[in-house]
């Protein structure tokens, strides 16, 4: 009897120390940061400015916020691409200044600099006969408030 007591006494303690969304948010404030369920086996996270637009985006496969040791996960690239579209769409970029890939055994990395974004695409192509070959997409929006880009295309002057 003491262990089903002590059982539903620990029970209900972890309902009253989990917080939710909203106790946060009265807590903290508004996020900085959100991660969002794009598409299923898909993952946006964003990273807002002081003027909460977004800085920064991730999209890559669900995982949890502790990362366990685990084979890479590979997003749909049609899914991907969608989400990509829908955060930095095609005609928000503008002009192409610069791309480049890096390729490393079944890995490629695409680089590609826009006026107002850069894009980091990373791919693996190791089984021929999938369709889910995105390992993720790092978006970086080029504006004033936010950090500037690291690319391999900066060029650092004294």
């Amino acid at each position: 009897m003491r262990i089903v007591a002590g059982c539903l006494l620990v029970a209900v303690g972890s309902l009253f120390l989990t917080q939710s969304a909203q106790e946060f948010h009265s807590r903290y404030g508004e996020p900085d940061m959100e991660r969002f369920a794009a598409r299923p086996g898909i993952s946006l996270a964003v990273e807002y400015g002081s003027d909460h637009l977004a800085c920064q985006a991730l999209i890559e496969p669900p995982q949890s916020l502790v990362h366990q040791e685990e084979q890479a996960r590979l997003m749909s690239s049609e899914g991907a691409s969608q989400v990509l579209e829908e955060v930095a769409p095609i005609a928000r970029r503008g002009k192409e200044i610069n791309s480049g890939i890096f390729v490393s055994g079944c890995n490629k990395a695409r680089m590609t600099d826009y006026e107002n974004v850069f894009i980091m695409r990373t791919t693996h192509t190791c089984d021929a006969s999938s369709l889910d070959e995105d390992v993720r997409i790092a978006i970086t929006f080029k504006r004033d408030i936010c950090p500037k880009p690291k690319t391999p295309f900066t060029v650092n002057h004294p």
